[in-house]
């Protein structure tokens, strides 16, 4: 069998035993240098992701569309500072979405049942029975 031209790197991979983790490492670097490069990246973490309540305040914008939207913005600012990394302000725009929705909710409730009782009040007050 032939040997190949030590500048033929894309067969050499096949050459070498598969338990060999030097002649791995040394494979995919022109020098054939068996150090390896880290990789630093500075991705978010899954698995620290604070809940940013994006359906919450998304639900909020049909019943209160004022609250609605400004909560929806806070979601969104919850959303950018996690992929950021910045988790602890990413856990505080998450939270201040969820009051904001909840506030708007609880609002349109409460508008809610004054428009009714004053509906009823006026319709009431003309059925009395004065002898």
């Amino acid at each position: 069998m032939k040997p190949w031209p030590p500048g033929h790197y894309s067969s050499q991979a096949s050459m070498t035993p598969a338990s060999s983790y030097r002649s791995l490492l040394s494979t995919y670097t022109p020098s054939h240098a068996s150090y390896v490069l880290q990789v630093v990246t500075d991705a978010p973490n899954i698995i620290k992701k604070p809940p940013d309540n994006w359906g919450f305040a998304f639900c909020s914008l049909f019943i209160n569309p004022i609250f609605g939207v400004v909560a929806l913005l806070l979601a969104q600012m919850s959303k950018d500072y996690f992929n950021r990394c910045k988790y602890k302000e990413a856990s505080k725009y998450g939270s201040y979405a969820k009051g904001t929705a909840a506030a708007g909710i609880v609002s349109s409730i409460i508008v809610l049942l004054m428009i009714i009782a004053q509906v009823l009040h006026y319709h009431l007050k003309f059925y009395y029975n004065y002898n």
